[in-house]
């Protein structure tokens, strides 16, 4: 199925906008959770399968980071391959966060490691894949070849620092990220689905309501992935902003704050659901009062 039809038709169906990032910080995993699986792989599958399992009525998308399973060499990476398969079997959807670029053959081995092809399957299978955009159209063109698959192309990053290069003026008053707005627009209008959105989308943190408000102008038929909620203190204005008229149009991604609620050591995986329930109310409450 067309990806972006098939994330609006999850929204409405689930009447969430909401993304879990999995993340899973190895020091926030209580010591008796860890102690009862002792092998990582064991521990990582064991703690986001849960996870993912006591969430999955409230989530439209699942993010899992890369590097948090990288940092575990093959164990983690095995974690990770096992935690995709379960949540594809689920029917859940995955945007795998990994912020893959390179060029020709490169490109092209990337979109096979997460998208597959007719000549083998994907070692990592992912619905859609952060890309780093800045590379141009040589880095972009390969990740786009099959409808059933998006991207996330980073435009404004919600981290302090993003403005030293995404905020630098160029000519006719814009900014690079205005700049690479611009592009992912270009690039998506050819993959546009019945939904009125294409597979192109952008990363704009909620930490920047005035850039997503002017970035969003930019890309209206684009899906906008919106990093910075929760545990980084997103702006409401922004979450407000990221959405078109329809109500539709943005993921809003929650990683710490619902991987690890203040009451979790306590309460469990209890705290875990109740994080993503509140969440999901939160954003559509914030919709309902544009």
């Amino acid at each position: 199925m067309h990806f972006a039809d098939r994330v609006i038709e999850t929204c409405r169906k689930k009447k969430s906008r909401l993304v879990v990032g999995l993340d899973p910080h190895w020091d926030r995993i209580p010591p008796d959770f860890k102690n009862k699986y002792l092998e990582v792989e064991e521990t990582l599958v064991a703690f986001l399968s849960k996870t993912v399992a006591v969430t999955t009525s409230y989530v439209a998308a699942y993010k899992p980071q890369v590097a948090f399973f990288e940092q575990y060499g093959l164990a983690g990476m095995r974690a990770l391959n096992r935690l995709l398969g379960m949540i594809r079997k689920s029917g859940g959807i995955i945007l795998t966060d990994a912020k893959r670029n390179d060029i020709g053959s490169t490109a092209e081995a990337y979109a096979r490691a997460f998208f597959g092809d007719t000549s083998m399957p994907p070692g990592f299978p992912s619905d859609a894949l952060t890309v780093n955009g800045y590379l141009g159209s040589d880095g972009i063109l390969p990740f786009i070849k099959n409808h059933d698959n998006g991207i996330f192309v980073l435009v404004k990053t919600s981290n302090p620092s993003s403005g030293e290069l995404q905020d630098l003026p160029i000519e006719g008053g814009k900014t690079l990220a205005h700049s690479m707005a611009e592009a992912v627009n270009s690039w998506n209008e050819e993959t546009v689905g019945e939904s009125g959105y294409g597979n192109v989308g952008a990363v704009i943190g909620a930490t920047y309501p005035d850039h997503m408000r002017s970035l969003r102008g930019l890309m209206p038929r684009s899906l906008i992935l919106v990093p910075g909620y929760g545990a980084q203190g997103g702006s409401k204005e922004a979450i407000k902003a990221a959405f078109n008229k329809d109500g539709y149009g943005a993921l809003i991604n929650s990683s710490r704050g619902i991987l690890f609620p203040k009451d979790w050591p306590e309460h469990g995986f209890d705290a875990i659901e109740n994080a993503a329930a509140k969440a999901r109310d939160e954003i559509n409450t914030i919709l309902l009062r544009r």
